[in-house]
């Protein structure tokens, strides 16, 4: 039975960033609050009805280096939002993008609303699975090469597969 469990495995499919969603089932609601959920805090900044989720295994030093992905619910529309942010190193620059090479274009990262931050999550995604490179550029030069850390790119992994499984999309 195990053997054929990993023969059918889905395969992870790039995310379509052009159809934005963040409504959630009951069903995924439920898998994430009663299985996924566990792996995660609640940030202290978070107040209800909004919980905001950041994987447990995130290290602070490994995070000031990347960008990082929280997972925030909304449980009274039934929503749920991924929120992107860079690490404290980079907190003194401006006009920074992403350029990503799985996908044709990149991301600011300047006042962002909630759409940015789902195809800024779909591309990075979309980058892991084709196991593309990520950039975090400024102008046009490369300040840094996003993820080459094992377990910041595992860390951005889970989080992100979690995200688009509570919004049905993977």
């Amino acid at each position: 039975m195990l053997i054929i469990a990993f023969i059918f495995v889905p395969k992870k499919r790039p995310i379509d960033y052009t159809d934005i969603t963040f409504e959630t089932s009951a069903n995924s609601r439920l898998y994430f609050h009663n299985v996924r959920s566990f792996f995660y805090r609640i940030d202290i900044r978070s107040k209800a009805p909004m919980l905001i989720y950041q994987l447990k295994r995130r290290v602070l030093e490994r995070d000031s280096l990347n960008l990082n992905f929280d997972i925030i619910r909304q449980s009274a529309a039934d929503e749920a939002f991924i929120f992107s942010h860079l690490g404290n190193h980079f907190k003194h620059l401006d006009s920074l993008s992403l350029h990503f090479t799985a996908c044709a274009d990149g991301e600011e990262l300047s006042n962002l609303r909630n759409e940015d931050h789902f195809r800024i999550a779909a591309k990075t995604y979309t980058s892991f699975i084709k196991d593309e490179p990520i950039f975090l550029m400024r102008g046009s030069d490369t300040i840094q090469e996003l993820f080459s850390d094992r377990a910041a790119f595992i860390d951005a992994e889970i989080t992100l597969e979690d995200y688009f499984k509570l919004v049905q999309k993977n």
